[in-house]
């Protein structure tokens, strides 16, 4: 018989997932909204509504539409991790780790590669949240 875990989720772990199903979920909404919108997108960067706002927004119209589509579809998947990793499951962290490092494999592709830029921030950022998660990766089941 499946009993269930009688390991309470520590609170500190509560505080990174609730955060990172802030992140995921706002970043597959937005990067599937800009994947399915893009010519809509494109029309009004180029008709110059944004410019005396200042904003580059050069990314939306330079990157391949496909980048935005992968990178939902990743957040999903890692918004998946994290459910798991909130109901103590260790199957999440694992889901969680590979799909913030496929992210980082597709921004650098598609945006960083061209661009000459080494992504530091991003790398940083996700080895924090990784590191963070394998902290508790003992007390999940």
């Amino acid at each position: 018989m499946n009993e269930p875990s009688l390991v309470k989720r520590p609170q500190l772990l509560s505080v990174v997932c609730i955060l990172s199903f802030i992140g995921s979920s706002l970043s597959s909404v937005s990067n599937l909204f800009v994947f399915f919108n893009h010519n809509l997108l494109i029309e009004t960067i180029s008709s110059g509504v944004f410019d005396d706002m200042g904003f580059d927004l050069g990314i939306l119209t330079d990157t391949n539409t496909s980048y935005f589509l992968l990178m939902g579809l990743l957040n999903i998947v890692s918004f998946t991790g994290v459910r798991q990793m909130w109901s103590l499951r260790k199957t999440g962290f694992h889901i969680y780790s590979i799909s913030q490092l496929l992210m980082l494999i597709v921004s650098t592709v598609y945006v960083y590669k061209p661009s000459g830029v080494f992504p530091m921030f991003d790398l940083v950022f996700t080895a924090f949240f990784i590191l963070f998660f394998l902290r508790f990766r003992d007390i999940m089941d």
